[in-house]
């Protein structure tokens, strides 16, 4: 990848490396950015779905991570940063695509020095993906390509709601006993694929922690567990392997959905919605 044109004479403050970072094209619109540099799993996904590998300066370092990113082999190769701001600015980026949380401090330092900074939000509902998907999509300068990744989304989430089977009951159950009820993308999902949530009766608010006794007393026809670092043996993920689930069985059929599918707002949410409509059609009466 080539840098952005900043020059190569000695450079003793951070306040130089963007000299000319985003020159206009000759018909005087902005050439779209092609040192790309990611702060943060969800944004990382996005843009290797959106633009060319050569585009992008820089991925997080979880975006090598197979248990939470989509597109885990795709970042092998690509330079890692841990979202700090004075190693951001080194890398020259002509666009930073970050969120609230990660990396705010670049974020800032970044606008500060006159480079764009596109920051994803988490998202709640379906309707929020498209937006954030569309809104990565223009930062990147692949409108057109957003459109298309949208159109192909909600093709696959209709042809999973086609599927044959009532509603039934559902909840999804993670580390430390954690749901999501009303308000929240997981929510979204599950009512999309034909499920009704059963957290909004057992806790309040949109995220919270439901007792083991009452994941047992309602017995929803679909226990959802989430399987981010299986392989782990910690406190968090062991009260996913607690033996009161087998006094279940029978009642409640066990699924654990890959956290990549949802953890993320973008078009893989679609085969979230396959997977558990799938579920549904196979629990139904």
């Amino acid at each position: 990848m080539k840098a952005s044109g900043a020059s190569e004479s000695a450079q003793p403050s951070f306040f130089r490396v963007f000299a000319s970072s985003r020159e206009p094209s000759s018909q005087g619109q902005q050439k779209k950015p092609t040192r790309i540099v990611s702060t943060n799993v969800c944004a990382d996904q996005l843009a290797l779905a959106l633009v060319e590998r050569s585009r992008i300066a820089s991925v997080s370092r979880l975006s090598t991570e197979p248990q939470i990113s989509n597109y885990a082999e795709a970042a092998k190769g690509i330079p890692v940063n841990n979202a700090r701001a004075e190693e951001i600015v080194e890398l020259k980026p002509d666009l930073v695509l970050g969120d609230i949380y990660t990396g705010a401090h670049a974020n800032r330092l970044s606008q500060s020095l006159g480079v764009p900074v596109h920051v994803i939000g988490a998202g709640a509902s379906l309707d929020d993906v498209r937006k954030i998907v569309r809104g990565v999509a223009e930062a990147v300068g692949e409108p057109e390509r957003g459109v298309a990744m949208i159109a192909a989304m909600d093709a696959r989430i209709a042809r999973a709601q086609s599927q044959p089977g009532a509603e039934i009951t559902a909840l999804v159950y993670e580390p430390n006993g954690v749901s999501s009820g009303n308000g929240t993308l997981t929510h979204d999902v599950l009512k999309t694929a034909g499920l009704k949530n059963l957290a909004p009766e057992l806790m309040p608010g949109s995220y919270g922690t439901v007792p083991l006794e009452l994941v047992i007393a309602s017995a929803p026809r679909l226990l959802i567990l989430d399987d981010a670092y299986t392989g782990t043996s910690s406190r968090a993920q062991s009260i996913l392997r607690h033996p009161a689930f087998r006094s279940l069985e029978g009642k409640s059929a066990l699924y654990a959905m890959p956290s990549r599918l949802w953890i993320c707002p973008g078009p893989w949410i679609a085969e979230a919605v396959e997977k558990l409509a799938a579920e549904r059609a196979r629990l139904a009466p």
